[in-house]
């Protein structure tokens, strides 16, 4: 089989290895379809390390059962889709994998101390994706159920101004459960423009560029006491020391005194915080732990449960996290869309196998009116977002 190798950071390339052995507690997946996470380009850049090397990316990932393990069989056939959430479990990027899953209701779960200071479970959380979601968003089930396990174990409370930091994949799934599920008010601050535009048609009341409007946003937070907003989710990644202003302490210095802090982005890089702040108005920091001993595995079976039915049901809209679908087997595609993954207004990328590449050539109209409900409710078009311009923090239509 296929599989993709990163080496070191920089470092990535197809190469040919063993089809995985099917353990008795294992299911054995043809990978349909991965998407690439901003974990797996934080390997890739050294923002994130590893001890062990070579290792796969890729886990954010649909696959078709080819066999199943003798402790598995009531539970899982062959022919069903599978996605998964496991926070060391990666490897997705082959032409073939094996997990060992814990589905929604089961609880059989054992554990291992990591080199990285946390327990982990030798299962992954997973699901079985209904035959009608299509290949290239099926993947977001993952990135969704890692939002959903930060938010709903830390939620704002109904009525709640909120702050997203980011703009990218995972704050947009963020803005959309912060708006439609916890009844909150959301500001976004992004760098990008484009992406502010996708978050304002998601839902965000307002949005602000962090460099360019960091004086307003200083002014703001003083016209206003420092009361602004009553929590942050900090969606961001690894950012770079720099000169200009930071918006981690712009944000702290919105937020309201006693307010919430919640980091979800993830950096090995050490990142600059603001230790006055949250000593000055007594914030609150939390965090959803990967730790299986304080969140199992089988909770977050559940979460994935969850993160399906929003995507199905169409109360989560994930077409806008993606940008482009790319053959998974097309190696130059695959390390290009590694080294540009956040330029410009790009979101993720969906890289697909075997039949699900059918999804890479343009429908007939005669195949979109025989969609099925889910395709239709999932796959709802982003369609134009008109020309607009960024005035006074807030998005309005331009004329």
């Amino acid at each position: 089989m296929y599989t993709y190798e990163m080496a070191r950071p920089g470092s990535l390339r197809i190469k040919e290895s063993a089809v995985p052995s099917c353990g008795a507690d294992e299911a054995l997946l043809q990978t349909e379809a991965v998407s690439i996470c901003s974990t797996d380009v934080s390997y890739h850049r050294g923002h994130l390390s590893s001890s062990v090397w070579p290792l796969t990316p890729g886990h954010e990932y649909v696959g078709r059962v080819v066999e199943v393990g003798s402790r598995l069989n009531s539970r899982v056939h062959v022919g069903d889709r599978m996605s998964y959430w496991g926070q060391t479990d990666f490897g997705g990027m082959a032409e073939y994998r094996a997990i060992r899953p814990i589905l929604p209701g089961h609880t059989e779960e054992t554990g291992w101390f990591t080199d990285r200071g946390f327990m982990d479970a030798d299962q992954a959380a997973a699901i079985i994706i209904p035959p009608d979601l299509p290949s290239e968003l099926a993947t977001a089930v993952e990135p969704l159920t890692s939002v959903l396990r930060s938010l709903l174990l830390n939620p704002p409370r109904p009525g709640d101004r909120c702050a997203v930091l980011g703009a990218g994949p995972s704050a947009i799934l963020a803005l959309q459960v912060l708006r439609k599920v916890m009844g909150a008010e959301v500001m976004v601050l992004d760098r990008n423009t484009d992406r502010l535009l996708v978050a304002a048609r998601y839902g965000a009341a307002r949005v602000f560029d962090p460099i360019g409007q960091a004086d307003e946003l200083v002014e703001m937070a003083a016209r206003e006491h420092g009361q602004v907003v009553d929590y942050v989710f900090d969606a961001l990644p690894c950012i770079e020391s720099g000169n200009g202003p930071d918006v981690r302490e712009l944000a702290m210095g919105l937020l309201r005194p006693a307010g919430t802090y919640v980091v979800y982005g993830a950096s090995a890089i050490p990142q600059r915080i603001n230790t006055w702040s949250i000593l000055a108005k007594g914030l609150t920091l939390r965090a959803t732990p990967f730790d299986v001993s304080s969140f199992p595995m089988a909770r977050s079976a559940r979460v994935l449960e969850i993160a399906l039915h929003y995507m199905t049901s169409g109360l989560v809209d994930v077409s806008p996290v993606f940008s482009e679908a790319i053959d998974l087997q097309d190696e130059a595609a695959v390390i290009r869309a590694f080294e540009q993954y956040g330029a410009a207004s790009s979101m993720k990328t969906s890289m697909l196998a075997g039949d699900a590449r059918r999804a890479l050539v343009p429908s007939t109209p005669a195949a979109d009116q025989a969609g099925s409900p889910v395709r239709e409710r999932v796959l709802a078009p982003l369609g134009a977002v008109g020309h607009h311009r960024l005035s006074d923090g807030v998005l309005n239509p331009a004329g």
